[in-house]
């Protein structure tokens, strides 16, 4: 997929951020079936040219889409508390953590790109990115315990990092906080829980 490369001028820079800002409002508000170019150059305040000078479809605005909120939710930051835990079992509540907080804002996002995968290439390509890059954080969790001699028979590093990538769906995520109305906190804390018991020895 062609990416149009980030302007160099302020004004577009801005311009590009006012457009990415209004899809994901509209996302979060209104659901997937909104999130039209049209809709997103109206939201944002910019001409229908003007968007399509920055996104050339609307599969390379779920990608960039993607790349900023992960910069607007800080998403280096989680995973880093991840990758820097001092122990498996600190690895362990970092993910959980991550999961329950930056997973639970990208729910809209990942329904969306969920409802058109099948029938437009460029959101297939950006599900599978996506999802190979979840579970590739989880076979980094499972290969620390597994260096650590702690993961409990009779797990694998695979088997282990496909439970924990499980507990990553976002609908897991919405039952448990919206639908169930567990906190951030209470869902941190219980997939800690799950994980621990499971798979540490």
């Amino acid at each position: 997929m062609e990416r149009i490369e980030t302007p160099q001028n302020q004004r577009s820079r801005d311009t590009r951020a006012q457009l990415l800002d209004g899809a994901w409002r509209l996302l979060e508000e209104q659901g997937g079936a909104a999130l039209t170019m049209a809709a997103v150059a109206e939201t944002a305040g910019v001409s229908r040219s003007g968007l399509y000078l920055h996104f050339t479809s609307r599969g390379q605005l779920f990608v960039e889409l993607l790349d900023h909120i992960d910069r607007r939710l800080d998403v280096a930051r989680s995973v880093r508390a991840v990758d820097e835990a001092v122990d498996a079992e600190a690895a362990l509540a970092a993910w959980a953590r991550h999961v329950a907080t930056y997973h639970y804002r990208l729910i809209a996002v990942v329904r969306a790109v969920d409802r058109c995968r099948h029938d437009d290439p460029d959101a297939a390509a950006l599900w599978q990115r996506a999802t190979a890059g979840w579970y590739a954080r989880c076979i980094s969790v499972t290969e620390r315990i597994q260096q650590e001699r702690r993961l409990a028979e009779p797990w694998t590093t695979t088997t282990a990092a496909d439970l924990l990538w499980v507990h990553m769906s976002v609908e897991l995520v919405d039952n448990l906080r919206n639908e169930r109305g567990w906190s951030t906190d209470e869902l941190t804390e219980r997939l800690t829980l799950v994980a621990n018991r499971t798979l540490l020895r």
